[in-house]
């Protein structure tokens, strides 16, 4: 990289930052991506500048030390232990830590959280805290985009709390992952509000053992024990893969118009409340064959 791009990179990636501050009401998932973006990039910059400037610039202040850029760490991957649950019907690393994240509940009122928009208008989790969750699982912060999510393992949509105690690092892959149990939290969001089943319930079915319920509910298979899973034991690196991903994104909020392919950050905005992921668009389509793909994409 040369000296000129290096300053421009710099100056561009300081400039997201102030943007991304000044703008509060950017959706926290938007605010993060750039966020990490931008330090990555300032992490680079200041590497460049620092190999082909001569040192006593650095020390005349000419080139920003990297402390005042605001760097982030480099992201990276963690590997999951596959090894299977004792009592539960999936893998240990499908389940957070009893002791750290119990599980916490903001309400059971199903008319609450059947308002459109309520999780989104609820969700209030800061990087600060996103950080703390990382560290008390001991994950490295930050990871690859889209190789974790801080998961509300009681969602939002059914009740949960924004409280420390009902979050967690939730890996993407190996599949299952978060995005299945998204799949879940929105299929249980369903069944408390046309009636089938309590909040109280679907709270339970969630700390209980969410995967033993997708299994039935979602995958359209019967629900085993642990000691029927077959896993494979190796460590599997958590960076998200095209197979292990959604291929793509809709909402089935009752106004939604668009599809949108997992390339597209667009789907990024939707509520995730709503949120509804697909393996194809030919599946897509057959459930939503009125949805046109969002013109930003």
């Amino acid at each position: 990289m040369s000296l000129a791009s290096a300053v421009v990179l710099l100056q561009t990636a300081l400039s997201l930052l102030t943007l991304v501050n000044a703008n509060p009401s950017l959706p926290q998932s938007m605010r993060d991506t750039a966020t990490a973006v931008a330090q990555h990039a300032i992490s680079e910059a200041h590497a460049a500048l620092a190999s082909k400037a001569p040192s006593a610039d650095v020390a005349q202040g000419n080139i920003p030390p990297l402390a005042q850029a605001a760097p982030a760490k480099t992201p990276s991957t963690q590997t999951v232990s596959l090894a299977p649950s004792s009592t539960k019907a999936g893998p240990a690393y499908l389940y957070p830590d009893p002791s750290l994240t119990p599980g916490a509940v903001f309400t059971t009122d199903a008319s609450t959280i059947c308002t459109p928009g309520y999780a989104s208008g609820v969700r209030d989790v800061s990087t600060a805290t996103k950080e703390q969750v990382y560290a008390e699982y001991g994950v490295s912060y930050p990871q690859a985009l889209g190789a974790y999510e801080v998961d509300h393992f009681i969602p939002l949509e059914i009740g949960g709390s924004n409280d420390i105690t009902n979050l967690w690092p939730e890996p993407a892959t190996p599949t299952p992952g978060f995005h299945q149990k998204d799949q879940f939290e929105n299929f249980e969001h369903g069944q408390v509000c046309n009636g089938t089943i309590s909040t109280a319930e679907a709270q339970r079915r969630m700390v209980s053992d969410w995967y033993f319920y997708w299994q039935q509910e979602i995958a359209g298979v019967t629900a085993t024990t642990s000691a029927t899973v077959h896993f494979v034991s190796a460590p599997v690196q958590t960076t998200p893969t095209a197979e292990a991903a959604p291929a793509y994104y809709t909402s089935s909020y009752h106004t939604a118009k668009y599809w949108y392919p997992a390339s597209c950050a667009g789907w990024q905005s939707l509520s995730k409340a709503y949120l509804e992921t697909f393996p194809t668009l030919e599946a897509l389509l057959a459930k939503y064959p009125s949805r046109a793909e969002d013109p930003g994409c």
